[in-house]
């Protein structure tokens, strides 16, 4: 038995999404940067790639820069955007990815900005009065809070948010990397915004950055004039293509895979609540509304042996996460889940895809409930 329920660490590369990537692995070998025709070809695949995608997202091509992920993405807008603006005050959510807030720590350490958070509740909701009240006193700041959140699947209002950046002259970015398989991702609400291709059934190791033309980052990576001098350093034509084509795909066959989704989300619910009743779910992932489609989240009722269980899935072939994938080989735990005063609760992440389906969850839940009741 094989199953696969984390999807939101990483994503299986489509067989259309390889295929597109081939003939730039095999024969078209050029540098985008070199002048010759196999170099102008590549640089040719790059820029038709840089269109596709801001088209899908409704912005300019010379808003789109690639990167090699989620990470590095962060770290390249919030440091960038920083320094570049000379922004000294940062808002920001305690259930941020580490890539945001760890990169916003060191330089609240360094003296470089003042860092506040704002305060969330136990299901990870926060008052956007709040936010406003920060911003009165902090105008021309810079505020972060993602899309969708990466552990609990809360899904953030972004366009009020954006809207309150907006009065107050603020510089709005926003972690979107988990909203674009399920079509949640908003570019228009924010000035800064991310995408990673290995989360839409892309090849790891590529992904893309927006900045608004009305703000400024500075580089992260120099030398070279790469990326509009944005970024230094060979471009990856073959995974760049194949991002492309995982994000159109990804539009393509969202109203089908969203359905799929909410369809397989909603039946694991059911399962859990009649067979294992005990069972909490953490943030708003019970919610079909409030939460994304493909992430479920749940803590253990306290029996023997629930420290072992994704241990014991995975001996029984069953993939499941204890938190995020960025996390999962440290000891500090859930950083989200101690947000919400959780604790050490024993949770389990289960991240769905277009691939899942209600047999494996069926699987997964009995198997889950026979370890509960040994």
């Amino acid at each position: 038995m094989d199953i696969y329920l984390d999807h939101a660490a990483t994503t299986p590369l489509d067989p259309e999404v390889l295929n597109s990537m081939l003939p730039y692995m095999a024969h078209f070998c050029g540098n985008p940067s070199s002048v010759h025709r196999y170099g102008c070809r590549a640089k040719a695949a790059v820029e038709k790639a840089r269109k596709k995608i801001a088209t899908l997202f409704g912005v300019a091509p010379s808003e789109i820069f690639f990167t090699s992920g989620g990470t590095e993405g962060n770290n390249m807008l919030l440091r960038g955007v920083i320094e570049a603006m000379q922004i000294a005050h940062v808002l920001t959510s305690p259930l941020e990815h580490l890539s945001v807030r760890m990169p916003l720590e060191i330089l609240a350490r360094q003296g470089k900005i003042n860092l506040s958070y704002v305060q969330v509740d136990q299901s990870g909701g926060f008052m956007l009065d709040e936010i406003e009240e920060w911003l009165k006193d902090h105008p021309h700041a810079l505020v972060s809070f993602m899309r969708v959140n990466h552990e609990i699947g809360n899904i953030t209002d972004v366009v009020a948010i954006g809207a309150l950046c907006k009065a107050y002259e603020a510089c709005f970015h926003s972690d979107t990397i988990q909203s674009i398989y399920c079509g949640l991702a908003d570019f228009q609400s924010c000035h800064l915004a991310l995408g990673s291709a290995h989360k839409i059934h892309g090849p790891k190791g590529i992904g893309f950055v927006y900045i608004d033309a009305k703000a400024s980052v500075a580089p992260l990576i120099t030398g070279g004039s790469q990326e509009l001098n944005m970024r230094g350093g060979t471009e990856n034509v073959a995974y760049i293509v194949g991002m492309a084509k995982a994000l159109e795909m990804a539009f393509e066959h969202k109203t089908q895979v969203v359905a799929h989704l909410l369809a397989i989300k909603q039946y694991m619910i059911g399962l859990l609540k009649t067979d294992m009743p005990d069972v909490t779910f953490n943030g708003q992932s019970a919610s079909l509304t409030q939460s994304s489609p493909n992430l479920l989240n749940i803590s253990l009722p306290d029996w023997d042996g629930r420290d072992m269980v994704v241990y014991h899935l995975d001996i029984h072939g069953i993939a499941v996460s204890a938190g995020s994938a960025c996390t999962s080989g440290s000891a500090i735990g859930s950083s989200v889940l101690s947000a919400l005063q959780k604790g050490d609760n024993h949770a389990i992440r289960f991240s769905f895809s277009k691939n899942t389906t209600f047999s494996e969850v069926e699987k997964t839940v009995d198997l889950l409930r026979q370890l509960y009741t040994k």
